[in-house]
């Protein structure tokens, strides 16, 4: 599709204007602020807690089901 040599402009003008405003952003003082509470050390503790809930619950579930394992390939094998 060929655009018109006014619709070229006016996209290349487009363009421009988007890579200054860009420009702008990163030339601007970077914000520093007071340190803000760590929402990062709950998710960690969250993270301790599921895991821990999980490794728990598979060592009750081991306890309380039996599990034989097998003692030899056999027992993997189809039977005739």
């Amino acid at each position: 599709m060929k655009l018109t040599q006014s619709e070229r402009r006016r996209m290349y003008l487009a363009q421009q204007a988007a890579r200054q405003a860009m420009l702008d952003r990163l030339q601007q003082p970077a914000l520093v602020g007071a340190p803000v509470s760590t929402p990062a050390s709950g998710r960690r503790w969250l993270k301790t807690v599921a895991i821990a809930t999980l490794i728990g619950g598979g060592l009750l579930a081991y306890s309380l089901v039996q599990f034989h394992p097998p003692t030899s390939i056999e027992a993997f094998l189809p039977r005739p």
